[in-house]
């Protein structure tokens, strides 16, 4: 580790703007230590440290020398380009030729192309496909599949040319795949992925794939073959600081009118011409099959909208489950297929309906039922989404020690933001634990400004005026260049009303959700005073160095809101035994999430800025010392002219 992180090393051969850094060479001898030493690692690492390289470099190591698999894990999308496209591929650069390895971007099974779908519409006949674009896109899709000149077959390689709304009936489907018995399965685009996993040393994925693995992992019939990833000795949580919303996802039970409608449809369409099982549907056998699932589509129909408005689920609400004996009665009319002349994918086929079937029919009566009482919390969803309902895990603390902290030999957790409450959360029992801070001279390069005119938030406009009229202020001291990050889209969409004016002095506006993520995010860094309004993930996992981002706003401290029927349920427990929901949950999730927000300011040691922070809480509660203690120190002040000195 020494020589590669060297002045001298193999790292600064290859990158002229190469700079030793103490705190990534300890880090990296920390993960070397990690990993033959099979331990859990904590590694909290300072913006600017260069913990990719501190994690990629022993791992790419361990792996070659131990003949295994590592499991990098991201959470955004905007990471996982960076570790696979430019990180990685510089190290293969770096290390050859003494260090040859191969590391592959797993993906899941909804990415690629499913051959067997693509075969079966191949009948324009049947209502499915409706807009004659969608028939001229998916011919092309076919001649290219039969052309052989599709050589991933994902949604990336296909790029523009499929509308999103044909994708769904040609891309895989985990439900809907019977594997081995499937005549495609070894010119299958997501079982080549697969079988290039088992040749590399590196893998590439996102939390929510690593999960979904996880997930299948722990069911009592787990097979290899039903895996996501192929086995590894060790994983790297990058932006660890998100395993537990993510965990909790994959853990749940979610049942939706979506959902049943979509297997219910897969049936059908199995039956018909081209379907796998057209050639069963003879003799009157279809008759009763679409009897049942037309009965299952109406009483689901009424099952779903007779739930309401979003609520959380109590031991005194009773929803009579309707849609149970449908559910029973198509799986049932399935399964009496088996056998006779059919052939093993067909038989595979049936099995995979029922299953399917069978599945939606467990996880209703697990929610409607809630035998785990206070293990789970249980809700009705709507909103902008069709209804649905969910019974999500209180505690992941059983669930990760069991099918992740002591199943995988080594896990290495690194964020820029992490805390020990949320490792001991999330089922670590024992951990080495490392702090780094941020190279960066905060001090000197960055602001922090706090209003002295500050208002603390309300839900009514009269917080959005506020918030507007301070952003008009700072953003003419910094010349645009900003980031406005809010809690909701409601108070997003209000105060972009409210700057309307700034369109007529010269700047640009941007708002999340008017383009892609990527394009907003481009229009931003190439922009002249310009101005983006965002919320959710542009919190995190973004990185804009130089001028263009010179400063963050901040509209409102990032608490989670108190109503979301899994942070009550949390908060609950907590007072059940004894602590405080605010102080134990609430404040230290908003603190990593501001800390977070903070990170966007500064990413090179050229960079310098702002970050103002408008919410009045900040000053005037007490728990604002909290938050201003695990801030970067940055010095504080309350006028602007601070700001347009250090900008100048």
């Amino acid at each position: 580790m020494e020589d590669i992180f060297s002045a001298s090393g193999k790292l600064a051969r290859y990158h002229p703007q190469y700079e030793p850094r103490d705190g990534q060479l300890v880090m990296a001898k920390a993960v070397v230590d990690a990993l033959q030493s099979k331990h859990v690692l904590l590694a909290q690492a300072g913006t600017g440290l260069g913990k990719t390289f501190a994690y990629l470099v022993p791992a790419i190591m361990f792996a070659l020398r131990e003949n295994k698999r590592v499991v990098i894990s991201t959470r955004t999308i905007s990471l996982q380009e960076q570790v696979f496209k430019k990180d990685i591929p510089f190290l293969q650069r770096a290390l050859a030729p003494e260090y040859v390895f191969v590391a592959v971007l797993a993906k899941g099974r909804g990415n690629f192309l499913c051959r067997r779908k693509i075969d079966s519409l191949r009948s324009y006949d049947r209502g499915i496909l409706t807009e004659k674009a969608h028939v001229d896109e998916l011919r092309e899709i076919q001649r290219m599949v039969l052309a052989k000149s599709l050589k991933v077959g994902d949604r990336e390689e296909i790029g523009t040319r499929m509308a999103t709304e044909l994708w769904p009936l040609v891309s895989g489907d985990g439900d809907a795949c019977v594997r081995r018995q499937c005549p495609y399965v070894d010119s299958c685009y997501y079982y080549v992925a697969r079988r290039a996993q088992a040749k590399a040393n590196i893998v590439v994925v996102n939390h929510a794939l690593f999960f979904a693995d996880t997930a299948i992992r722990k069911e009592a019939d787990f097979t290899a073959e039903k895996a996501v990833l192929e086995d590894y000795a060790a994983v790297v949580f990058d932006e660890a600081h998100n395993l537990e919303d993510v965990a909790t996802d994959f853990f749940s039970y979610r049942v939706s009118q979506p959902r049943v409608r979509l297997a219910t449809t897969a049936v059908l369409a199995s039956f018909r011409s081209l379907g796998v099982l057209s050639s069963v549907a003879h003799g009157g056998i279809l008759a009763p099959i679409e009897s049942a699932a037309q009965q299952l589509i109406s009483e689901a129909g009424l099952f779903f909208a007779a739930l309401g408005e979003p609520r959380r689920l109590t031991a005194k609400d009773k929803i009579e489950n309707t849609i149970k004996k449908p559910l029973q009665l198509l799986a049932e009319t399935i399964v009496e297929l088996k056998g006779g002349e059919n052939s093993d994918e067909q038989d595979a086929h049936i099995a995979m309906l029922a299953e399917r079937i069978g599945r939606i029919d467990r996880d209703l009566e697990f929610i409607l039922s809630r035998p785990e009482g206070d293990k789970f919390a249980y809700w009705v969803e709507a909103g902008s989404s069709d209804p649905a309902l969910v019974a999500a895990p209180v505690s992941l603390f059983e669930d990760l020690r069991e099918h992740v902290f002591r199943r995988i030999d080594t896990v290495i957790l690194t964020s820029a933001t992490l805390s020990s409450r949320l490792v001991k959360r999330i089922g670590v029992e024992k951990c080495h634990a490392l702090k780094i801070d941020s190279p960066f001279d905060y001090a000197r390069r960055a602001l922090l400004y706090l209003p002295k005119n500050a208002m603390e938030p309300s839900e009514s406009p009269i917080y959005d005026t506020y918030a507007a009229q301070q952003i008009e202020e700072i953003v003419a001291v910094t010349e645009g260049r900003a980031l406005v990050l809010f809690t909701s889209y409601r108070a997003m969409h209000n105060v972009y009303e409210r700057l309307s004016a700034l369109k007529e002095r010269g700047y640009v506006l941007l708002k999340q959700g008017d383009d892609s993520h990527g394009v907003t995010l481009q229009k931003f860094k190439t922009g002249h005073r310009t101005v983006l309004l965002a919320v959710a993930s542009y919190w995190e996992g973004i990185d804009v160095p130089g001028e263009a981002l010179s400063c963050v706003v901040v509209v409102r401290l990032p608490f989670n809101v108190p109503t979301e029927p899994i942070v009550q349920a949390r908060c609950e427990a907590l007072e059940r035994l004894g602590g405080s929901s605010f102080y134990d949950y609430s404040l230290p999730q908003a603190v990593l999430r501001l800390k977070q927000g903070f990170g966007r300011l500064i990413r090179t040691v050229d960079d310098k800025g702002v970050v103002a922070i408008l919410d009045d809480r900040l000053q005037k509660k007490s728990y604002g010392k909290v938050f201003l203690r695990e801030l970067p120190p940055a010095r504080l002040t309350h006028d602007l002219d601070d700001v347009r000195q250090l900008l100048s």
